[in-house]
């Protein structure tokens, strides 16, 4: 896949992101301009990087059953890499 920019950054399942308006474009179920709280599952990278987007897949914080293996994710959030660079520590 071409990257123009910096690679993407490993996030652990279990790994809770708080992204600003800003930060997401598109999720089902979910308001724009507004804050989201995800507890990730997994990051799928879309087909064309170049844009900077992925989907992260996960649970609401608020969730019964936040693990993985519990049950399906609740939530798909399209998140800018950027904002993944800014929560996620570099190794």
């Amino acid at each position: 896949m071409d990257r123009t920019s910096e690679p993407l950054p490993e996030v652990a399942a279990g790994t809770l992101l708080r992204l600003e308006p800003g930060d997401w474009s598109y999720g089902r179920d979910l308001t724009p301009g507004t804050a989201v709280a995800v507890m990730v599952a997994n990051v799928r990278e879309l087909p064309n990087r170049a844009d900077e987007w992925v989907w992260v897949i996960g649970h609401r914080p608020e969730c019964e059953y936040p693990h993985v293996d519990r049950h399906p994710a609740c939530i798909e959030v399209r998140v800018n890499v950027t904002a993944l660079h800014r929560q996620i520590p570099a190794p």
